[in-house]
């Protein structure tokens, strides 16, 4: 007894389950192919980072704008600071030393010698400091020191002294004197009344009696 064959059993027929099967097997040769070259490209840029690690220590610890670091993917990058990085070209045997701009991405720089890119990166530090340097000092603003002030003096050549009068007049009180002359006035208006209502009595008797001592005389 015979027994009968599935159709993906046949031979000489496509199999449907055979193509997903292969199809599966190359994908993950491929896979595996590409994960060998990701790690491969984040080998050498370690290396880079290794060659480097003198001069990211001498960083200065407040110089937040150097912000290094290796970051995984499909494109593995050692990033110096914010806008420039290092990568690996195409064919992964080089590095790429590059940096973004106003103007897009610049290449600064491409070796397959770590030493190499490692001087380039260096240098590049050396620059960004200098004008970060130049950038803080032209930020700062010193606040002017107020002025000491000093007595008004009177600038008076020495043959001038001697020549400008002393004044010895004493002013007196123009109040007090105002208020004397008119205590004075009174008394003299007092007298002159008394002197008109009381003329035949008394002014004339006195008259009468000087004229006659000094006619006796």
């Amino acid at each position: 007894m015979s027994i009968d064959k599935t159709p993906d059993q046949r031979e000489g027929e496509i199999s449907l389950t055979d193509a997903v099967r292969r199809a599966r097997l190359e994908v993950a040769e491929r896979s595996n192919a590409v994960h060998d070259l990701r790690m491969a490209e984040q080998s050498k840029l370690e290396a880079l980072r290794d060659a480097l690690k003198p001069v990211l220590h001498a960083l200065p610890r407040e110089a937040d704008l150097f912000d290094h670091g290796l970051v995984p993917g499909d494109r593995p990058r050692f990033y110096v600071d914010m806008i420039a990085f290092v990568e690996m070209s195409r064919d992964r045997r080089s590095f790429r030393f590059l940096m973004d701009s106003p103007d897009g991405r610049k290449l600064l720089g491409e070796s397959d010698d770590v030493q190499v890119m490692a001087n380039a990166v260096t240098n590049y530090l050396g620059r960004r400091l200098v004008e970060r340097e130049r950038a803080i000092a032209s930020a700062l603003s010193f606040e002017s020191l107020p002025e000491e002030r000093k007595p008004l003096e009177l600038e008076v050549q020495k043959d001038t002294i001697t020549a400008m009068p002393v004044v010895t007049e004493i002013v007196r009180n123009e109040r007090g004197s105002s208020f004397g002359s008119f205590l004075i006035g009174l008394a003299l208006g007092i007298i002159g009344l008394y002197a008109y209502l009381n003329w035949d009595n008394v002014v004339v008797p006195h008259i009468k009696v000087l004229t006659e001592y000094l006619g006796a005389r």
